[in-house]
């Protein structure tokens, strides 16, 4: 029996990828629940198990090709009758909602959870596109003006792929603007012979992106504070061991930040929220973003509802995050709706961070690293103090200096007199 190997959905707003290199080849065998191939979207690159043993029998879309949701990668041969010749041999929701095109007509576009992550989300008029359209837009540099001008030949005049290459190949057809000549670069000149050329695969180019987008979005301040780690890095200390034992896993200052972050959070709600126009959204959720570094760059892995989490709800929810994130096992989804981000470049011994803003957030907070220091107390004695530089950068079009104050003072006070009762040891 031959099944299909298609393209799975990995997300609701995920509707296309790209091959990045089949990891069996024609005439492997594939067991079940081992990785057949590896995929990239513009959210994350994962690996893709198959749901069934089998055999390899053919390789129809290439490394590097892009295709999308729903297409059929490959065969994979197994045993049995062929009568469901038509079954898919890796997980997919490519029947539901999703960009696929059949016949030039979308089956149906999912709309992103909060329609805020990207303006090209929905036109002036209030009309909608599709993740497949709008990354086309952004590739080609189409605007959300030449967008809201185009017909569009899908349901309810919804503009498809079709309809917006026809748009771009005809706008290549008119002339073209006289090209400003500007004398090379000295440092292309040299680069076969002084230096590698790396090519920025699909995560590395999402986060230039988002970067580049975020500062031209956001006029940024950064504000640092000063926060005495003393009270919970000895707790910490004394309680690590038996924590890992009865919990399973270890128990670093992560989740502390997390918790005073979230509380912060709840009494100074201008902070989690985003910016939609002339609009401000204040969250009725915390949705919140835990920043994790892997060797190709980057990703936000999100704790859905923090606030409704005990200390050991967070610390388990982190721990999950960071360890699929990892073993490339999140799901695109889990990458988006955040509300507030926290990096953490003080577990590789970085003292401050001006941390960009992750869109359409209005705040990140970067911790630093603990570090011993004599500190001059208010009575004049010296005393040797676990200290830690703490960073907020915000949105100066919502958040003003004052609320970023109040902000970062209610976290100081909640790490340095952390209720230790909390941790459950």
């Amino acid at each position: 029996m031959s099944l299909d190997i298609v393209m799975p959905k990995l997300g609701e707003s995920v509707t296309e990828g790209t091959v990045v290199r089949w990891l069996k080849q024609e005439g492997d065998e594939v067991g079940r629940d081992e990785s057949i191939l590896e995929i990239a979207t513009d959210k994350i690159d994962t690996d893709v198990p198959c749901i069934t043993d089998g055999v390899l029998k053919k390789i129809l879309v290439h490394d590097g090709e892009t295709v999308e949701v729903g297409q059929v990668l490959g065969i994979l041969e197994v045993a049995g009758d062929d009568e469901t010749d038509a079954t898919p041999a890796i997980e997919t929701e490519a029947e539901s909602s999703t960009a696929v095109e059949t016949a030039g007509e979308p089956v149906a576009e999912t709309a992103p959870s909060d329609g805020t992550d990207d303006p090209l989300t929905r036109g002036d008029g209030g009309r909608f596109y599709s993740p497949l359209v709008r990354s086309i837009a952004r590739r080609e540099s189409v605007t959300g003006g030449e967008l809201d001008g185009l017909n569009g030949s899908g349901r309810h005049g919804r503009v498809t792929k079709k309809d917006i290459l026809a748009y771009v190949a005809q706008r290549a057809e008119l002339p073209a603007a006289p090209a400003i000549t500007r004398p090379a670069s000295p440092a292309l000149a040299y680069t076969s012979a002084e230096a590698d050329v790396l090519v920025m695969d699909n995560v590395r180019n999402a986060i230039a992106e988002h970067m580049v987008r975020s500062k031209a979005t956001s006029p940024h301040v950064t504000s640092f504070t000063e926060v005495d780690m003393t009270h919970i890095s000895r707790y910490r200390e004394q309680v690590k061991d038996e924590f890992l034992k009865k919990e399973g896993f270890k128990l670093t200052l992560t989740p502390f930040f997390i918790a005073a972050i979230v509380d912060a959070l709840r009494t100074n709600p201008m902070l989690n929220a985003s910016v939609d126009g002339d609009k401000i959204l204040l969250w009725k959720h915390i949705n919140f973003g835990l920043a994790v570094g892997l060797e190709k760059g980057v990703v936000v892995p999100v704790i859905q509802h923090a606030e409704e989490k005990n200390f050991l709800g967070l610390a388990g929810a982190a721990y999950d995050l960071a360890v699929r994130a990892h073993d490339r096992k999140l799901n695109p989804d889990e990458l988006h709706g955040g509300t507030f981000t926290l990096t953490n470049p003080g577990m590789w011994g970085t003292m401050f961070g001006t941390p960009i803003i992750s869109q359409p957030q209005i705040g990140i907070i970067a911790t630093g690293a603990v570090k011993k220091q004599m500190v001059v107390r208010d009575d004049d004695t010296i005393a040797i103090r676990s200290i830690m530089y703490m960073s907020l950068s915000y949105d100066h079009r919502v958040v003003d200096g004052l609320n970023a104050a109040r902000f970062t003072q209610t976290i100081t006070k909640n790490l340095e007199q952390f209720d230790l009762s909390e941790v459950g040891i």
